[in-house]
């Protein structure tokens, strides 16, 4: 079970905090849960501050103890990356079976085989998709308890997305909970059990997603109601107009 107790990592700007403002709320194990919002509404704080990346007030826990306890039984996937630019594919998953046991090399190998990825492929060269399949497969290969992912899908083409969200639903197994931060609703909303709506640093909604779609709504249309959104706002704009 994740527990959250009003988490908050803030910055100044302008005279005014930003960031995650204040974060409370509870994953019971097995829950696949959407982190969604706008840019800036603080999705990566959250996820960072939860793992233990960014200090923070307040608590997340993880079976009741914080990240740093429980490190074997967590994996943080983030579209930027966290591998070395210089390490071949290959000599990045040995680098990391060496340091965590629960990096299984067999199960990185076929997620490369999936994703046609070459383990003699130096990873600074790589393209940005490729170098986010990489960073992919090596979150998949750690098996943990609990995922955390930060715009896993970044620089991948649609069907690449959706082969991998059917690959990362067929690879969960019973009781692992997965938080997963993005902007493609469409191709993520079938696969989510629960949204956390985050708006200017809170969270604005907290949603089952049965429940919604039984009230004949979509995620982006409860999110849009949620963060204010306005889809009849370009409408005031007009850029033929000669300073009238």
């Amino acid at each position: 079970m994740i527990e959250v107790k009003h988490l908050q990592k803030t910055w100044r700007r302008h005279g005014k905090a930003v960031g995650l403002l204040d974060a409370e709320f509870t994953i019971p194990d097995g829950q696949v849960v959407g982190v969604l919002g706008e840019n800036g509404a603080g999705k990566t704080t959250l996820l960072r501050a939860m793992a233990g990346l960014l200090p923070a007030r307040g608590e997340a826990l993880f079976d009741g103890k914080p990240a740093r306890a429980q490190y074997r039984r967590i994996s943080y996937i983030t579209g930027e990356g966290s591998y070395y630019p210089g390490l071949t594919v290959a000599e990045y998953g040995a680098m990391l079976a060496d340091l965590n046991p629960a990096f299984d090399p067999a199960r990185y190998k076929a997620f490369l085989q999936f994703f046609a990825l070459d383990g003699s492929g130096v990873i600074g060269r790589l393209s940005t998709g490729q170098r986010a399949r990489v960073e992919l497969a090596a979150g998949f290969a750690r098996r943990a308890a609990y995922y955390l992912m930060d715009e896993p899908f970044l620089g991948k083409d649609p069907f690449t997305r959706r082969d991998c969200i059917k690959l990362m639903s067929g690879a969960l197994h019973e009781g692992q909970t997965i938080l997963l931060c993005t902007h493609y609703l469409d191709d993520v909303e079938p696969f989510l059990d629960r949204a956390l709506i985050l708006h200017a640093g809170r969270i604005a909604g907290d949603l089952l997603l049965d429940d919604l779609h039984a009230g004949g709504e979509t995620l982006l249309e409860r999110m849009a109601a949620l963060c204010g959104w306005d889809p009849r706002h370009y409408l005031e704009f007009d850029a033929g107009r000669d300073g009238e």
